[in-house]
């Protein structure tokens, strides 16, 4: 499954999104999260000891969650702030952290935490603004890599129909 978070406030590729993936008969989802209430990441670990897999914070992102644990590749439509992604989207990212365990590895040369669920997650980003594509296409490979999954690129907003063909 191909789950598509979107940050920003628009919907301006939602029906491209939907009809390209729908040409694929790929079963998908779009959650927009720019009326949810997401928090910052805390740091606490607690997702790793006191609760394995199970956020701490209680809002309205432990529905993404779920279905982030469930998906093979994962679309972040997100704005850009300094070249990239807006705090939004990296707020989306941060608190992926329950989809891993406290446990390490090595993985494409590089510590690595274990995968709880043994579902590697691929990631890509749709970005609206302008943003430092190599940037974008280097952190895609590391946060891919350390979900144990691969690079699906960093677009241009513009460019989606380039991005899942």
């Amino acid at each position: 499954m191909t789950l598509v978070i979107d940050t920003t406030a628009g919907n301006s590729c939602h029906e491209d999104i939907r009809a390209l993936l729908s040409v694929r008969n790929e079963a998908f989802d779009i959650v927009n999260t720019s009326r949810m209430n997401i928090a910052h990441c805390r740091g606490c670990n607690n997702c790793f000891l006191k609760t394995p897999g199970i956020c701490a914070i209680k809002d309205d992102y432990e529905a993404v969650l779920k279905k982030l644990a469930h998906s093979d590749n994962l679309w972040l439509v997100t704005g850009v702030s300094f070249g990239f992604i807006d705090s939004r989207g990296k707020k989306v990212m941060d608190r992926i952290l329950p989809l891993l365990n406290m446990y390490l590895c090595f993985r494409d040369g590089e510590m690595r935490h274990t995968l709880r669920y043994d579902r590697p997650l691929n990631v890509g980003v749709l970005y609206d603004g302008k943003a430092d594509a190599a940037l974008l296409e280097f952190w895609c490979r590391r946060a891919s890599s350390n979900l144990g999954g691969h690079s699906l690129g960093a677009y241009p907003v513009e460019n989606v129909k380039e991005a899942l063909a």
